[in-house]
């Protein structure tokens, strides 16, 4: 699994090559050269032109996501957005009063425990642990984890995370267990 960090500085790139990649590629089999090739389809004259020859020896999956790569890249920048949307829509608003006595005495923000569990919810690991350490069956789908979580916080909204004590206290509780149990699990 590739590290947080090369992520990070690699979604840029991501970004900017999913709006430049042709919308979809296909593969077609080169009858005079006998092999088989990835094409894309000129969009003014509507031609197949080929961009990749496929060796004989790629396999199955390899050919599949070489095929899917613009689509699939495509859906993944565009689920980290509403990911990173939703994140900006959970913040806490912080009324000005506040705001204005934070900067006078060099308070710092308070922690957004909602957007955390946000995040924490589309970690893999985070998921994993829920599994394992939760019985939570289904962490296949953004939607049912949200729920999962709800329900072992005893929350109806994340958002009670910012400002009820005692749903903040149960989401740290949480938050140190999956600490403990990815240090074990060497995660």
């Amino acid at each position: 699994m590739m590290q947080l960090d090369l992520a990070r500085k690699l979604l840029p790139e991501a970004r900017e090559l999913a709006g430049l990649v042709s919308e979809e590629w296909s593969e077609t089999y080169n009858m005079t050269d006998h092999c088989a090739e990835i094409c894309v389809n000129d969009r003014i004259n509507g031609e197949v032109l080929p961009i990749a020859i496929i060796k004989s020896d790629c396999s199955f999956d390899d050919r599949r996501l070489m095929i899917k790569a613009p689509v699939l890249l495509r859906a993944m920048v565009a689920i980290i957005e509403a990911s990173f949307a939703e994140i900006r829509r959970l913040q806490p608003t912080e009324d000005p009063q506040q705001a204005e006595r934070r900067a006078r005495t060099g308070e710092p923000r308070p922690k957004d425990h909602a957007a955390e569990c946000a995040m924490k919810c589309n970690n893999q690991l985070f998921r994993r642990f829920l599994t394992e350490k939760k019985g939570v069956a289904d962490v296949t789908d953004g939607e049912r984890i949200a729920v999962s979580v709800r329900q072992l916080l005893r929350v109806d909204k994340r958002s009670e995370l910012n400002h009820d004590a005692g749903a903040r206290n149960r989401w740290l509780d949480l938050r140190a267990e999956f600490e403990a149990w990815r240090g074990h699990n060497n995660g």
